[in-house]
């Protein structure tokens, strides 16, 4: 696994964080129904303790897993935004894998999440904001939307940074779900994020050496 992260912060102070958590799980049969309950449960948490990893397991015979850890999460604080990304990445044995993402956001800001080749340079890119998960860079790795949503509310809350104050806060919830096939190329999660106060670019990649008869070498 390989993270690589580019932050830059105009508000100093503890009010500012940022959080990722990757673990990998045994294979279990997961139907679509249970993938999305599994997101909205990790996305309604408001504990981000991390979690124990557990070890992975080697398996034999024809079900070889492309990926040495299955799930994502990413939480993002700052004093305008509250904002979490979950995601889970299930693969088959049969040559495809999904991924599945579902974003939860609170407050003022903009989040792009799309699947992008490791040699993707992280830095800002303006033109690339956006407010909704980002697929379009899918297609070079034989993948397709399964499954797309967003939903979007607001509400007047009590600000964070002065709880005297009543503030206009903007809700956005998105799901989206691609499934994946040979012929297979190599893909990282990138997450960019933009607001006011906050910027974070990241790109997180599987570990694609844990189990492969030919491991991966990332050139350019």
């Amino acid at each position: 696994m390989s993270i690589s992260r580019l932050l830059s912060q105009t508000l100093h102070g503890k009010e500012n964080s940022t959080a990722l958590d990757l673990r990998y799980d045994t294979p279990e049969p997961y139907s679509e129904q249970d993938l999305w309950d599994w997101l909205r449960n990790s996305t309604d948490l408001q504990d981000s303790r991390p979690r124990a990893k557990r070890r992975p397991m080697v398996k034999t015979g024809k079900f070889k897993k492309m990926f040495g850890w299955g799930d994502f999460h990413s939480n993002i604080k700052t004093v305008k935004l509250n904002l979490l990304i979950t995601g889970k990445i299930v693969d088959h044995g049969n040559g495809t894998f999904s991924v599945y993402f579902r974003h939860n956001s609170t407050g003022q800001g903009n989040v792009s999440v799309s699947l992008v080749p490791p040699t993707k340079i992280v830095e800002f890119d303006v033109a690339a904001q956006q407010s909704v998960i980002d697929a379009k860079d899918s297609k070079s790795f034989n993948c397709r939307i399964e499954y797309e949503k967003v939903e979007k509310g607001a509400k007047n809350t009590l600000c964070n940074y002065d709880p005297s104050k009543t503030c206009y806060q903007e809700q956005t919830q998105s799901h989206v779900s691609w499934l994946c096939s040979k012929p297979f190329k190599v893909i990282c999660i990138f997450i960019s994020f933009y607001s006011t106060d906050y910027k974070l670019v990241q790109k997180v990649c599987p570990d694609y050496n844990y189990h492969s008869d030919t491991p991966y070498f990332p050139s350019g």
